[in-house]
């Protein structure tokens, strides 16, 4: 009997440590689970934070525009794994964005032009997150690859309070996102708004420099860089390129007649119906004073001609400020010959001198075959109005 007691003592003791080694060995296994879960939550933090510290570097390391938003827009697709992406921008003035940057999309796809109140945009701005929606067949762009997406993640990007644009990120499937995927993509929103306004500001001011404060047109030193990037692109392309250069008849007994006020709408009246009178494609600029200039790619002689002749009738048919009837006199010069482009505003120069010396409100088209005329030393007197 005394060693039946001591073996059930023994049992008993035995399963009374197999239970407490059990329960210690689930909570073992219950706190490494929390470490193992705490510890990925932590490089899970530690990999946003250096992703969003990535993409703010990149996107910050620009002042371009479009580089900053093909930076943004690369990185948040790659995040999320898209099939291709847009960018869009909010205009002034206007309940449309516009597509500014895009990956992997068709030239010319649908959805160039996003209105706020209607889908995909409507649902994801009025809760300003990001969220996945689905895409119709009048909404969906055209995929490089072919075919269509039927999903997009539209992220809206916002700063203080003021809606400045959305991402969409071209999905192949429908997915939720998480918690953490959308903490992300508001944080590369929040990036990429700030490096949007710095690049918007420094294009602001850019455009301040190359702009002529009073007509609003390209000045002289934005007309150069055209004229460089249209000779680049007319031997590139193996065309031809005019340049016109047009003085206000007389403007000098305006200014001394009416006053420098009067003067000053006048060559703003004048900008208009140049700008009107030139096509959407066609460099207008003020060249100086009441003298200004236009570059046509891809016009040869003939045409440069014929819309020069239409823009001085226009002028002569005009109406200016304080009922001034006026005239215009244009100097044309047009070649497709690339060892002849950087003599076309020399030479149309020299047309415009012969237009005011042949008697002023007339066009005269240079001979771009006939050796370069010396520089005239003067140009003719004006006349009284």
């Amino acid at each position: 009997m005394e060693l039946a007691g001591v073996l059930l003592v023994v049992s008993v003791l035995l399963v009374l440590a197999f239970i407490l080694l059990t329960v210690s060995l689930m909570r073992l296994r219950g706190t490494t689970r929390e470490l193992e879960v705490t510890l990925a939550d932590e490089s899970g933090a530690r990999d946003r934070a250096a992703l969003l510290l990535a993409i703010a570097s990149a996107v910050n390391s620009s002042l371009a525009l479009e580089e900053v938003l093909n930076v943004a827009l690369t990185h948040a697709g790659r995040i999320m794994g898209a099939v291709a992406g847009a960018m869009y921008l909010v205009r002034s003035g206007k309940a449309e964005m516009y597509r500014e940057a895009s990956y992997n999309l068709t030239n010319r796809a649908r959805g160039g032009v996003r209105k706020i109140d209607e889908e995909p945009l409507q649902t994801v701005l009025s809760v300003m997150r990001p969220l996945v929606v689905n895409l119709d067949e009048h909404t969906a762009p055209g995929l490089e690859a072919g075919g269509h997406p039927q999903h997009a993640l539209v992220v809206p990007i916002q700063r203080s309070g003021q809606l400045m644009g959305a991402m969409e990120l071209y999905l192949n499937a429908w997915r939720e996102l998480s918690d953490d995927q959308a903490d992300l993509l508001n944080g590369v929103a929040s990036q990429a708004a700030i490096a949007i306004r710095h690049a918007q500001l420094f294009q602001a001011q850019e455009e301040n420099a190359l702009t002529d404060e009073l007509t609003k047109l390209p000045n002289r030193r934005h007309l150069a860089q055209r004229f460089l990037q249209e000779m680049q692109r007319a031997r590139r392309h193996h065309n031809a390129i005019a340049f016109l250069m047009i003085d206000l008849d007389h403007f000098k007994q305006v200014n001394d007649t009416y006053g420098h006020l009067n003067g000053d709408a006048v060559l703003a009246e004048l900008a208009q119906i140049l700008v009107t009178g030139a096509r959407e494609s066609d460099v207008c600029a003020r060249y100086g004073g009441e003298e200004f200039a236009l570059i046509l790619h891809e016009t040869t002689e003939p045409g440069a001609r014929t819309l020069a002749e239409r823009i001085r009738a226009k002028v002569a048919a005009a109406t200016f400020p304080g009922g001034l009837k006026l005239t215009i006199s244009v100097g044309v010069a047009a070649t497709d010959e690339p060892a002849l482009f950087t003599q076309l505003i020399d030479r149309a120069d020299q047309a415009l001198y012969a237009a005011k010396q042949g008697g002023r409100n007339q066009v005269r088209v240079a001979d771009m075959k006939a050796p370069a005329p010396k520089p005239h030393s003067a140009k003719p007197e004006a006349e009284p109005v």
